[in-house]
């Protein structure tokens, strides 16, 4: 259980790491709060369903002859017939320990549900927090290009006025310049936006505007635990469904035991006196009593089929979803090895290729040897290449984070997903 506090945004310019979002949604996020409750009202279920039937205390007068009076004296010697009698209900058929038992596996139930729930809201705070680090690094990128230009416009400014470039030349790069700030603005909002879902993901009120994300991206060379099919039983959403299983087939077995009649037994004590008035009086009697309810009309045959059609229902989904869990595992390995193929081809030949094309259109132009064209493509090819290594770089933590949140089996595995450093280069 993480510790308590207040659910409330980090201070105003504090940075945000992935760790700490992870705790902090362990406390806030809404979505875990509510299983959470669930939990608990389950736990309450269990001691309901402890409880047996209390006895009934029954106190009634009868015989009460307005004609003749009640007679003198006190009131025990009323002449009147007072009764005082105790019923208990008996469950038959091993009823109470069925209810409880089946109340323990609901509860049970409840609890592996929590532990799903909790492995997929960190799973949707890690998306969520790598968007928001994709367009956090997308601005600085387009920052970078807009303040290239803007020094690349003043040297084009001072060379006009020297007549070593055009008017056209520099006017072209004037749009240019425009373009890339009108990106910029575009991936702000972007950044915005995607800073308060990451608040909504966590629970925190606010939209992180103030504070940044420090980019734990994974390695490349990260390590990836294989598909291991004992792992996959183990996984919350699994073991949930085998869970709901197993309190369905307890269930199963009350509703059974329900076509067994219960008893109520009874005692019984008697005070009426013998008067003047009333020479019939039987003085004090006891009785006891056993009833048993008749299954004429029904047998609460409906309580038991709708329980044998629950026990088969949950069964199709606990099947349901082992083949869905399976077949979600190989998909997201298949997009993790993709992801991974592509950040590193990005890495180690498109980006490298793109920087050295532009630095020679750079040097090229600085000397005079090209046009501003081949500078503006250079420089339009090479910013287009980094956003797209930065893109690269999200798909990959976000494969990553997913499919170490597939492979989670416990609440305690959340601080293995997934292992990164900060000190990871920038592309």
């Amino acid at each position: 259980m993480p510790p308590d506090g207040p659910c409330i945004p980090p201070p105003a310019k504090a940075t945000l790491t992935l760790a700490q979002a992870r705790l902090d949604a362990l406390r806030c996020n809404r979505d875990i709060i509510s299983a959470r409750r669930g939990e608990e009202a389950s736990q309450a279920d269990i001691e309901i369903a402890s409880q047996r039937p209390n006895p009934v205390l029954s106190l009634g007068v009868a015989n009460i002859n307005p004609h003749l009076g009640v007679g003198s004296g006190n009131l025990r010697s009323k002449t009147v017939d007072s009764t005082l009698r105790v019923d208990q209900v008996i469950e038959t058929a091993n009823k109470g320990n069925l209810r409880v038992d089946a109340a323990r596996k609901a509860s049970a139930a409840v609890g592996e549900q929590t532990q799903a729930v909790v492995a997929q809201q960190i799973g949707a705070v890690d998306q969520a927090w790598y968007e928001a680090v994709v367009s956090q690094t997308r601005v600085e990128v387009l920052t970078e290009t807009v303040g290239l230009y803007g020094r690349t416009q003043q040297a084009n400014e001072t060379r006009l006025k020297s007549g070593d470039v055009s008017r056209a030349d520099v006017t072209k790069l004037q749009l240019e310049t425009l373009r890339a700030q009108n990106d910029l603005r575009a991936a702000q909002a972007d950044h915005v936006s995607d800073k308060a879902a990451l608040a909504a993901a966590i629970g925190v009120p606010g939209t992180l505007l103030d504070n940044r994300l420090v980019p734990d991206w994974p390695t490349v060379d990260a390590p990836v635990p294989p598909i291991d099919p004992e792992v996959l039983q183990r996984r919350p959403d699994v073991t949930a469904a085998e869970a709901r299983l197993a309190a369905a087939s307890a269930a199963r077995d009350l509703a059974r035991a329900g076509r067994v009649p219960d008893v109520t037994v009874g005692a019984q004590a008697e005070h009426y006196p013998v008067s003047e008035a009333n020479t019939t009086g039987s003085g004090n009697s006891y009785g006891v009593f056993v009833s048993i309810p008749l299954y004429v009309r029904h047998s609460y045959g409906g309580e038991a089929r709708r329980a044998e059609v629950d026990y088969y229902a949950a069964l199709d989904d606990r099947n349901r979803i082992l083949l869905s869990a399976q077949n979600d595992i190989e998909r997201l390995r298949s997009q993790l090895d993709a992801a991974r193929g592509s950040l590193q081809q990005m890495r180690e030949s498109v980006l490298p290729a793109a920087e050295s094309v532009a630095n020679s259109a750079e040097f090229a132009y600085s000397k005079g040897a090209s046009g501003v064209l081949d500078l503006l493509d250079a420089r339009r090819a090479l910013r287009q290449t980094r956003l797209d290594a930065v893109e690269a770089q999200g798909n990959y933590a976000k494969a990553l984070s997913a499919y170490l949140t597939a492979l989670q089996t416990t609440n305690s595995d959340i601080n293995k997903l997934p292992q990164v450093r900060t000190d990871a280069p920038r592309p």
